[in-house]
């Protein structure tokens, strides 16, 4: 390892053998006050650098070992007045990740996280090396820097990370507190370590044995009760604690539904925190997912984030067969999807270039007629697949928005196609013959391509570009004979390796460990005005699909887990009362104009119009807003409150009330319905153990005894 400093004296870059960790020029100190942020200058002096902000001196030393590079920071107020403000650090890691294949150069922000002694985390490159960092004293918070659009909006970029010494805003409880000033005449002091590590599970190791941090990891961030708690710890901890979720002291034994709490002290006084979940059994979520679908209503809109929900109810009534809920599912869907589809000409209302509206519509319709086995659901998703077919399907087997942009992986317009064909194989020989071609076309040009596709939005490396890309050529190699599988498992494999930088894989939190990190749907979904790590969101469970297809495979371990951690906490935007929230805010601290109900404008079916409010969110859950903000009648509204609505050839602006994508959330309980309601999953590890989900194992006498947890059909196992 070699670090490389510019002729200022800040990092240039750190080589390792076989990577570059590259750093750009925002980089050193910055304070702020309300809303005014200034950069501090430095200048070199005597090999350190050094600046004064109002009273606030700075200085930054480097030094380098074998193995990690140390900055020794240095905060003093120099003057005899307590400063309440913001002082922190711009990083600098190159974070921007825009087009292919520069896309492959970055370091993206995998994890930060602050514990009461002190920070930690990585950046990590798609081909799996990382920059671990850590500080030896506590720190604040930090924070992410994203770029912003001409218009004002966010982008889907990451242009810089911040670490905050100081931070006057309230953060969450994990958190040292004390950090809010920095008192009159006194110093602040703190080591930042910079450590290239070449692989994920180096990680935590190496910031144990080079930082002295206690670390804990798990293999599992979510149990059935019932079940014993395992979790490692690295570092000599001195104490540890469990608190279960009544408040009272645990000794492991899962016995409560909700979240416990794990508390470590080393012998040189670095604190730690994990936290782990005890769910209820699947069908739980998925059958409250179902009556969120009708407490928050199902709306017409440019978007089919805005009825997502139809696939929770309908997948609900296909596992319990409820007539009432059925009634009211085609109720809702009655009312909503004419409005948005012509069900005669078999095409889009709305923003036809939108094609994913009509995939997972066709998506829908197949678990419609699963439900109900009403042949005509069948029927209608034939025919709007043909539509997709015929007008968006290039002979490379791509489907293209506008004729021109790669849409094959904008949610996953491949799968939603072999949805239907699988489902017409034993009714419909033709239909099948025809959809099952036209999803093979797409799928093997995604083989061919891999990374280097298209997305929704900005380009960028973006979570769901992949791990669609991946799930499709996942399950699409599911349907093949074993012996012509394995180019189709290379490719979803490469995928989803490129794919680990935007994953939490490593984090002890039960609440995100497993999710993608997603960034920008917070302006879409519930208008609020900025971006945030909404990790997990409705798209995380993309990367679950994508760990199951491969799993099914491969039979290999970390797919298992991957998939499992990953619903775990995405399962946890249900509470235990059965209300269901938009997502979860894994960022410590962020502001934003926020659309709330505005008690003055009320409607007469008891929803509101809304108002703009400042609001502050950190590590919190943040609800829907589709159970207040709601048309007044059922009509065709924009996908959200600024959208303009295209009809035909015109755009008209409308008054949009009621216009949010919040109920993409359901592609949760679409997943869970798919992947793990009704299986148990077995997996021997190579020392003999087992590891279960869904059920328990033992061992008598040389037989294996498989015994469920849940109501199990199908029993899914490696050996």
């Amino acid at each position: 390892m070699e670090a490389r400093f510019t002729q200022n004296g800040w990092l240039d870059t750190i080589q390792c053998a076989g990577y570059t960790i590259p750093f750009t020029a925002n980089q050193g100190f910055f304070a702020r006050k309300g809303e005014k942020e200034t950069n501090i200058p430095c200048t070199l002096e005597g090999g350190d650098l050094v600046g004064c902000w109002e009273g606030i001196a700075v200085r930054a030393a480097f030094t380098q070992t074998g193995d990690a590079v140390r900055m020794h920071i240095r905060l003093e107020n120099t003057t005899s007045q307590d400063l309440h403000c913001c002082v922190g650090f711009h990083m600098g890691v190159d974070t921007c990740m825009e087009t292919y294949p520069q896309w492959h150069k970055p370091f993206f922000p995998t994890l930060l996280r602050c514990e009461q002694t002190h920070l930690w985390g990585y950046y990590m490159n798609t081909a799996g090396n990382a920059l671990a960092v850590a500080t030896d004293a506590p720190v604040a918070s930090y924070g992410i820097r994203y770029n912003q659009l001409a218009d004002g909006d966010y982008g889907h970029r990451i242009i810089g990370t911040d670490i905050y010494f100081l931070h006057t805003g309230d953060q969450p409880p994990r958190h040292p507190q004390n950090l809010k000033c920095i008192p009159g005449g006194a110093v602040y002091e703190n080591t930042l370590y910079l450590i290239p590590v070449d692989c994920q599970s180096r990680i935590a190791p190496t910031l144990s044995r080079i930082a002295g941090l206690p670390m804990l990891q798990a293999e599992k961030y979510t149990w059935e009760r019932g079940e014993k708690l395992q979790y490692s710890a690295l570092g000599e901890i001195s104490a540890a604690q469990l608190v279960a979720p009544d408040g009272s002291i645990s000794d492991g034994n899962m016995t409560q539904y909700g979240t416990y709490t794990l508390s470590v002290t080393a012998a040189n006084g670095k604190q730690a925190q994990a936290s782990f979940y005890c769910r209820p059994n699947w069908d739980f979520y998925l059958n409250n997912a179902a009556k969120e679908a009708i407490a928050k209503p199902q709306k017409a809109t440019t978007h089919v984030e805005s009825f997502y929900g139809l696939f929770s109810a309908f997948l609900a009534v296909k596992h319990t067969k409820d007539e009432n809920l059925l009634k009211q599912a085609m109720a809702s869907a009655d009312g909503v999807l004419p409005l948005m589809f012509d069900f005669e000409k078999y095409q889009p209302i709305v923003i036809p270039e939108r094609i994913q509206n009509t995939a997972l519509l066709v998506s829908l319709l197949v678990d419609m007629y699963e439900a109900t086995v009403d042949r005509k659901h069948l029927d209608d998703a034939a025919g709007f697949a043909d539509w997709l077919i015929r007008t968006k399907q290039g002979n490379d087997g791509v489907y293209r928005k506008d004729g021109r942009i790669h849409y094959t992986c904008v949610i996953y317009i491949a799968k939603a196609v072999l949805e239907l064909a699988l489902a017409e194989k034993e009714v419909d020989p033709a239909g099948y013959a025809r959809h099952y071609h036209s999803a093979k076309l797409a799928v093997d040009e995604l083989v061919a391509s891999l990374d280097n596709i298209d997305t929704e939005g900005e380009s960028t490396l973006e979570d769901g570009m992949i791990s669609c890309s991946a799930l499709q050529i996942g399950m699409f190699a599911l349907t093949l004979p074993e012996t012509e599988r394995q180019p189709y498992i290379a490719a979803a494999k490469k995928m989803m390796a490129i794919h680990a930088c935007l994953e939490q894989q490593i984090i002890p939190d039960c609440r995100c460990n497993g999710a993608s990190l997603r960034y920008w749907e917070s302006q879409y979904d519930l208008m609020v005005m900025g971006n945030m790590f909404n990790s997990p969101h409705g798209w995380s469970a993309w990367t679950a699909y994508a760990h199951y297809y491969l799993y099914l495979l491969t039979k290999e371990k970390q797919y298992l887990v991957s998939l499992m951690n990953c619903l775990g906490s995405c399962a946890q935007l249900m509470t235990l009362q059965g209300e269901l929230r938009w997502g979860y805010c894994s960022q410590p601290f962020m502001e934003a104009s926020t659309l709330v109900p505005d008690p003055e404008k009320p409607l007469h079916n008891g929803g509101y119009r809304g108002k703009y409010e400042q609001r502050t969110y950190g590590e919190c859950y943040i609800p829907m807003i589709s159970d207040w903000y709601r048309t007044d009648v059922q009509k065709l509204v924009g996908g959200y409150e600024w959208c303009p609505l295209f009809l035909a050839e015109e755009t008209l602006y409308v008054d949009n009330q009621g216009g949010c994508c919040d109920n993409d959330v359901h592609e949760i309980f679409k997943c869970i319905e798919e992947t793990v309601l009704g299986k148990a999953f077995v997996h021997k590890n190579a020392d003999g153990s087992y590891l279960t989900y869904g059920c328990s194992v033992v061992e008598q006498e040389g037989t294996c005894r498989i015994l469920p947890a849940e109501g199990i059909t199908e029993i899914i196992s490696n050996f």
